[in-house]
């Protein structure tokens, strides 16, 4: 009788008390991490965000003639792609790294090491998005499906480019609160299928609400532009959305306002506020 309620303990999901010291635990974990390695599960997961965005595409693709509603559920879900290998194969993400304030706010993460993790992680992802992003175009994905692959990711990143300052802070802000909420709900699973559903609807709500992470900025502002320099004329003839040229200094208008959101969103709409309530040091 003790070994099978020794065994239920074990495929228990975590209640949030435990879910927010395993939290803690991860956070610091990964802030000791040396920096290669850091930079080389960065790189992954930009590269796995970069597949995501893809693969929503071409779901999405030529789509218009169904309801709006379920297309951008089939690309949400299929963007779950992303975080499924980033979360699960244990790559490292700047923008669900945002819950090591946890670690943070509790004193067993100094601000010396969250911000070098922090760094190292989005430079990392920086590289894997737009390194995935080159090969994908060099390798003509964006003709796939008529044109229809590339005018997605086209007319997406011309909605990011058109973004203004406010709009895209606080894209940001509720883009990463959704994910940073898939990320700490997988802290209660017990098996890779447990997280995986855990991931699932806020990652597809995501995509569905139009919502923005950094990640996502890296991917699709720079695969633009390949596409716009690199797209031969059989494809501009098929496709209705203008070539878009992101300069430097468009591509920082973005992702500053889109990353500053997302540490507001998941470090302190997620974080501090779960710190709060499961860890903050009770007054004797």
């Amino acid at each position: 009788m003790s070994d099978r309620r020794e065994t239920i303990a074990h495929v228990d999901a975590l209640m949030p008390q435990q879910m927010a010291q395993l939290a803690e635990r991860v956070g610091v974990k990964k802030a000791e991490q040396d920096w290669h390695r850091l930079l080389a599960l960065s790189t992954l997961a930009g590269a796995f965000v970069a597949f995501g965005a893809t693969f929503a595409a071409a779901v999405t693709a030529g789509a218009e003639t169904s309801p709006a509603g379920l297309v951008l559920l089939a690309g949400g879900l299929a963007f779950t792609l992303a975080y499924v290998l980033a979360i699960v194969g244990g790559a490292e993400l700047f923008t669900t790294n945002n819950l090591m304030v946890m670690a943070w706010a509790h004193g067993r993460l100094s601000l010396r090491r969250l911000v070098r993790a922090w760094g190292i992680v989005f430079i990392g992802n920086l590289i894997g998005a737009v390194s995935m992003a080159t090969l994908l175009i060099l390798s003509g994905r964006h003709e796939e499906i008529g044109g229809g692959l590339g005018e997605k990711i086209l007319s997406s990143a011309h909605q990011i480019n058109g973004l203004s300052l406010h709009e895209a802070l606080l894209l940001g802000v509720l883009g990463n609160s959704l994910l940073c909420l898939g990320v700490w709900l997988t802290y209660s699973a017990r098996s890779t299928v447990d997280r995986i559903l855990a991931l699932t609807p806020p990652v597809a709500a995501f995509y569905v609400l139009g919502l923005e992470h950094a990640i996502a900025v890296m991917f699709y502002l720079p695969c633009a532009t390949l596409i716009s320099l690199l797209a031969a004329p059989e494809f501009w003839a098929v496709v209705e959305y203008d070539p878009l040229l992101v300069s430097p200094a468009e591509f920082l208008r973005v992702l500053l306002p889109v990353t500053v959101g997302n540490v507001l969103g998941g470090g302190a709409l997620v974080a501090l506020v779960y710190w709060f309530v499961y860890l903050r040091p009770e007054r004797q």
